[in-house]
């Protein structure tokens, strides 16, 4: 399996928080200076800490092809990716020869590094020239209704706070969706809402469960008719 720090450490505070906690924690109780409570408390941070470092530099590459895979993403398929950060999902399906857009407003407190000069770092790195890199809210895309013939999202809408906010974004991505498109949000929180959202709208909502992400999490994948 690929091991990489390219597409950076996602919440790089939290998890330097569970991993420094739970390393204190956990060496105390070895070493006898707290109770086992206190020692188990560190030790599932430290597990937790290191499973989401995990997940940032082996497993979400291998994850993103699951996305890609359920959003059927085909050589000339026009794409979005929303809340790209630094290219995970977009430089891979540039290489399938999607013709790719990808957005963001590029938070450092959701993805450690985020930015567009990672992303085109990485996109020179895995020899992708072709990506439109265009900043904009997910709640305010600047395209035209059907223009992409797939969209797809990962662990970004949980990231807008409000529910006004995570439903303007759903209904915008659903907006710039082709007829016969296909729009996937993989998401660990909220899913709940994207699937009610998504669901007054079409007929044609599936969800996929994932348990070797950390924290678990969904893919809501709908087909627009």
């Amino acid at each position: 399996m690929k091991i990489t720090m390219r597409y950076g450490v996602d919440a790089p505070f939290w998890v330097a928080f569970l991993i420094i906690i739970g390393l204190v924690f956990t060496l105390s109780g070895v070493f006898g200076s707290v109770n086992w409570f206190v020692w188990g408390y560190g030790l599932i941070c430290l597990v937790t800490g290191l499973w989401m470092f995990t997940y940032s530099t082996t497993i979400k590459i291998a994850h993103r092809e699951v996305i890609l895979s359920l959003a059927q993403a085909k050589s000339g398929d026009e794409l979005l990716d929303v809340g790209t950060g630094r290219g995970l999902l977009a430089i891979s399906a540039s290489q399938k020869g999607c013709k790719v857009t990808a957005t963001d407003i590029w938070s450092k407190w959701d993805l450690g590094g985020n930015g567009k000069v990672k992303l085109k770092a990485n996109m020179v790195a895995e020899s992708v020239a072709e990506i439109d890199i265009v900043d904009a809210d997910a709640r305010e895309l600047p395209f035209s209704d059907g223009s992409f013939d797939v969209v797809v999202s990962n662990f970004v809408v949980h990231n807008i706070k409000s529910v006004e906010g995570r439903r303007k974004a759903i209904l915008e991505m659903w907006r710039v969706l082709s007829p016969n498109g296909r729009l996937v949000i993989s998401d660990f929180s909220k899913t709940a809402e994207y699937i009610q959202i998504l669901n007054s709208v079409s007929n044609r909502v599936e969800i996929k469960q994932f348990y070797y992400t950390f924290p678990f999490s969904k893919a809501v994948v709908v087909q627009k008719i």
